[in-house]
């Protein structure tokens, strides 16, 4: 339970320490996002630990991983809706190794639980970005 508040409360932090966007190409790290996202939208949550970053697993046993989500998650049920609403490209984050991370925010309505945002946070790893961090609101 510790390593989920820590992770957590990382991604809270790191909205604060917002640094000079760069230039990317969005469509490289939307299209991992959208695909780990829609993972767990179809209940794969053991599937989307294995597809996280190294920073994640290392963070978050997946026993635990999958048990918060089956409290967390499902019962808001199917995805009604998703859009993108916010980037944020950061060079770095507080209690983390410098790299290259982008901090994606979604508004989705969810069947029990219309108008949530879901965070979803990547760093870029061997020419690819992975997951390493989600939040609901």
């Amino acid at each position: 339970m510790k390593n989920i508040i820590v992770v957590l409360c990382l991604f809270i932090s790191t909205l604060t320490w917002a640094q000079t966007p760069k230039v990317v190409d969005v469509s490289t790290e939307i299209a991992p996002a959208t695909h780990w996202l829609e993972g767990v939208d179809s209940g794969k949550y053991a599937n989307s630990w294995q597809q996280a970053g190294a920073l994640f697993q290392e963070n978050v046993p997946e026993a635990l991983w999958v048990s918060k989500l089956e409290q967390v998650r499902t019962p808001l049920g199917a995805v009604q809706s998703r859009e993108g609403v916010s980037r944020q490209v950061l060079a770095a984050i507080p209690q983390l190794p410098d790299g290259e991370y982008v901090i994606l925010e979604f508004q989705t309505d969810f069947e029990n639980k219309p108008r949530a945002i879901e965070t979803v946070t990547l760093k870029k790893s061997a020419e690819q970005w992975q997951v390493i961090g989600y939040f609901i609101q």
